[in-house]
């Protein structure tokens, strides 16, 4: 936009240079009057530029563009047809320019936005006003002073009338626009009426002087149109886009905008009253025309006043009438009302905020920051005042204002931000007492995260705790917080034995106890079941003497009335690290009580990355067995069993070997519980016992057919598939029952459920026979050989290792060996890895034995060789001993 009014300033200017070259030197007046049309083609071309973009309300720039033409199609036809006569001349150039000007006067009212068009008496009295005046002031410009009437020829007379009325109308097009158009757009309506003055006196001035031969004043006349012709073309410039013609700006900070619609007639009325003073003061008596004119003003302004007084007084009668109505609505509005000013400070407040706050508060005046509670006023601040331009004010907003009696309200308020408005120019507030919602949310959240049996919060509660503290890590200075898992131990056996009601009550004391060892700051957690979370507050030895603190609280005996119980506890500990997901943090957690559960009763352990790192190796694992089978990673070795008297291989148990693709060898004890828990052991047992079999039925026979032995688990038998699983092997691979021997825990073995028992037995007529394995470990009893249907005992190696060198251990291996003969039971060291335990073994008259010192697991193709090669002989120092 100011690059498009240097170019008007430039062109304007040598415009007027070109002009006054003109008017200097004799000889050139078709050059001036050449370069005043030259600037109607420019000023043409200029509004259509500036205003092309325009979308709508542009219908007005539009009619101006056609209007500004008319005089250069004049010029043109001047230029043409050259009359002689001064009178051809006036008539040539004013019957294309009549046109012209009602098309200006046209497109003026157009610039008006159609909700501002004035109607009804005051619109008429200000427009006949508006007339008059001009018709006074352009009939003493045109007539002269003392008026040319009886001197002007007839058609002269015509074209003089034509001129008045028709600049006339122009003047009073761009007085009602000025008085109609909306305050932003006054600069540009000021501009346009002091373009038609200069449009209408110059073209007024030039035809006088043309008919009446002053070529000073044609000279003149035509500085004056192209001073209007500039002032044109700026009003475009300072048009507002149409988009926001209708829109209403904010009102000034200070100051008020001059009311030009009000004033606008008697400055009117005065202008035409000082053209006749003025005349009269220089010795010239008007016409009696031009008198009649100005009293005609003078009761046109009169009688516009006493109209505009009628309208006020409705007006005023109207505002009472709905303040009075806005006041009785406000007070009867359960709503209390605040108005804010740009600064956010109070200027005017309903009288239902007394009764939100008390009778006696007064908040006008005052600054809602400073009203309101410190914590709430930078969200307020922010709200109020966005931060980012374009940002919109929220359209709800909680705060807290004090009460009268020194307590703090909840209010919710709605906001409405009328900043632009010009007649609000604040902002208003609709507050609602919400101290009672309040409450009753703070109660319903206290529910959602507090534990009902201990008062603790619950795990909701603990996260958002841990939430918080994660937030205050990555602040300077922060002491740190560890998090500690706390895994009850025995609360199962209370509910069993005495109820879930007393449960509770240990619950209770639980928590009591948890409370006084921790400090004041310390929230200590219930979250759910049988366990507890604390969040310690320091450096991690503050914590793992806190963890030792919590077992020896919870280690206590607790009397109750069903007796004492002895609880223990495991824990374990993670450091909140900022950054930390929440998921991360009780995954950490969780490992590491499992960590401290595994590594004995009453234990505390804390996260450490290589406990991750086997948390996630036992996670690949239980992902990958499932299809391990399938994927030929699954393989079978065999471990001989040794007659201790004939020192030949008698049978073979069959081991589950895995060989992952990425993570190597994985040993037994680490994926047979994974395999368990994960409910594919049966699968994997099922696998073995077929691989086992057609294995069994290929090998060599020397002295007697091998027996085989085959591990089965305790989920295994408990599935009720084992008898049906055994009975399709020993189909499919016509392997003697009698060879076969499962080897199953005394603990399986004595569950006590009918349908093992059941199982076992039909086993045992099949010709299978069972096998005690791992005896001498967990709760083993001697007198429980005698009931278990059994035909094979196996000592653990546990059981054996200490045979050699502890009197008490062999007496106890003697024992046993001498009840299993008694029994008949063929007995089977585990485990037997050095020639004195094998010598002890023998001398005590064990019948078998197995271990490293015999032989390690061998593969299939290993075992053929060793049993071709050495006659199935085995003992340590012979050479087919491995």
């Amino acid at each position: 936009m100011d690059r498009q009014r240097w170019a008007l300033l430039a062109g304007t200017g040598a415009v007027l240079a070109v002009c006054v070259v003109a008017a200097v030197l004799p000889g050139l007046e078709r050059l001036d009057d050449a370069t005043v049309a030259a600037a109607g083609v420019l000023t043409s071309a200029f509004i259509a530029a500036t205003t092309w973009r325009h979308q709508r309300g542009a219908r007005g720039w539009r009619l101006m563009v056609v209007a500004t033409l008319f005089p250069v199609v004049a010029f043109v036809a001047y230029l043409v047809v050259a009359p002689a006569d001064p009178l051809d001349r006036v008539l040539l150039r004013w019957v294309p320019t009549v046109p012209a000007y009602l098309l200006a006067g046209a497109a003026l009212l157009t610039l008006v936005a159609r909700r501002r068009r004035r109607t009804g008496i005051r619109a008429v009295v200000e427009t006949a006003l508006f007339g008059a005046a001009c018709l006074t002031g352009m009939q003493l410009l045109v007539f002269g002073p003392q008026g040319t009437w009886a001197v002007t020829p007839t058609a002269g007379r015509l074209v003089l009338t034509a001129a008045v009325l028709t600049t006339s109308a122009l003047l009073v097009a761009a007085l009602v626009l000025l008085a109609a158009v909306e305050s932003h757009r006054q600069p540009m309506a000021l501009v346009l009426v002091g373009s038609a003055l200069f449009l209408t006196s110059g073209r007024g001035l030039g035809t006088s002087a043309t008919l009446h031969g002053l070529d000073g004043a044609v000279t003149a006349s035509r500085f004056l149109v192209v001073a209007g012709l500039a002032l044109l073309s700026l009003a475009a410039t300072l048009d507002p886009r149409p988009g926001r013609a209708d829109s209403r700006e904010p009102r000034p900070r200070t100051g008020r905008s001059v009311p030009l619609g009000t004033v606008l007639p008697h400055l009117a009325m005065l202008v035409a009253l000082l053209g006749v003073g003025i005349t009269t003061l220089c010795g010239l008596r008007p016409s009696s025309g031009t008198v009649a004119l100005a009293l005609a003003c003078v009761t046109l302004a009169g009688a516009h006043r006493w109209v505009t007084a009628l309208d006020d007084a409705r007006l005023s009668t109207r505002i009472l009438r709905s303040e009075a109505w806005f006041r009785s609505l406000v007070r009867s509005n359960g709503d209390a009302v605040l108005i804010l000013d740009a600064d956010l400070r109070i200027t005017w407040a309903s009288p239902t905020v007394e009764r939100l706050l008390g009778a006696g508060t007064v908040l006008t005046g005052r600054d809602l920051l400073t009203v309101t509670h410190p914590a709430d006023a930078v969200p307020v601040a922010r709200a109020l005042h966005p931060a980012l331009p374009g940002e919109e004010t929220g359209d709800l907003l909680t705060l807290r204002l004090p009460h009268a009696d020194g307590r703090w309200r909840h209010v919710e308020a709605s906001v409405a931000d009328l900043r632009a408005d010009a007649e609000v120019g604040g902002i208003v507030l609709y507050c609602r007492d919400a101290t009672a919602r309040h409450a009753r949310e703070k109660a319903l959240e206290d529910l959602a995260f507090t534990d009902p049996t201990t008062g603790l919060p619950n795990r909701a509660g603990c996260d958002r705790l841990i939430e918080q503290r994660l937030a205050a890590a990555a602040e300077p200075g922060d002491p740190g917080t560890t998090l500690l898992l706390i895994e009850v131990d025995g609360l199962a056996e209370v509910r069993e034995d005495a109820g879930r009601d007393l449960a509770s009550s240990v619950l209770v004391e639980l928590a009591r106890r948890l409370r006084t060892t921790v400090r004041g700051d310390e929230p200590v957690v219930r979250l759910g079941g049988d366990a507890f979370a604390v969040l310690a507050s320091g450096d991690p030895r503050t914590g793992d003497l806190l963890a030792d603190r919590c077992l020896s609280a919870v280690e206590q005996p607790i009397a109750t009335a069903a007796g004492v119980y002895d609880l223990t506890a495991d824990i374990g500990l993670v450091p909140l690290e900022a950054g930390t997901p929440l998921a991360e943090v009780w995954s950490r957690a969780e490992i590491a009580v499992r960590a401290a559960r595994r590594a004995g009763r009453g234990t505390a352990r804390r996260f450490d990355p290589v406990l991750g790192s086997a948390a996630e190796r036992r996670a690949r694992l239980r992902e990958d067995l499932p299809g391990a089978c399938a994927r030929g990673e699954l393989a079978v070795a065999f471990q001989p069993v040794v007659s201790l008297v004939e020192q030949r291989i008698v049978g073979v148990e069959a081991l589950l070997r895995w060989r992952h693709p990425e993570l190597g060898e994985v040993p037994p004890a680490e994926f047979v519980p994974i395999a368990e828990r994960a409910g594919v052991i049966g699968e994997l047992q099922r696998w073995a016992l077929d691989q086992a079999a057609r294995a069994a039925v290929a090998l060599p026979v020397l002295h007697a057919p091998l027996r085989l032995g085959v591990n089965i688990s305790a989920s295994h038998v408990a599935a009720r598939t084992l008898v049906g699983d055994v009975a399709a092997v020993l189909q499919c691979t016509g392997l003697a029952p009698e060879r076969l021997i499962l080897e199953i825990t005394e603990a399986t073995l004595m569950a006590g459920t009918d349908d093992i028992a059941v199982d076992v037995e039909a086993l045992r007529l099949m010709g299978v026979h069972v096998a005690l394995d791992d005896f001498g470990t967990g709760h083993s009893s001697l007198t429980h050989l005698s009931a278990l249907p059994i035909d094979v005992l196996k000592l653990d190696r546990d059981f054996v290792a200490r045979v050699d060198r502890d009197p008490r251990s062999r007496a106890l291996c003697e024992s046993v060996i001498a009840i299993g003969r008694a029994l008949g039971l063929d007995v089977v060291a585990e485990g037997v890895e050095t020639p004195a335990q094998l010598g002890v073994l023998r001398g005590l008259g064990c019948g078998f034995a197995q271990g490293f010192l015999l032989s390690r697991p061998l593969r299939l193709s290993e075992l053929t060789e060793l049993l071709e090669t050495g006659a199935g002989a085995l003992w340590p120092g012979l050479v087919g001993s491995r």
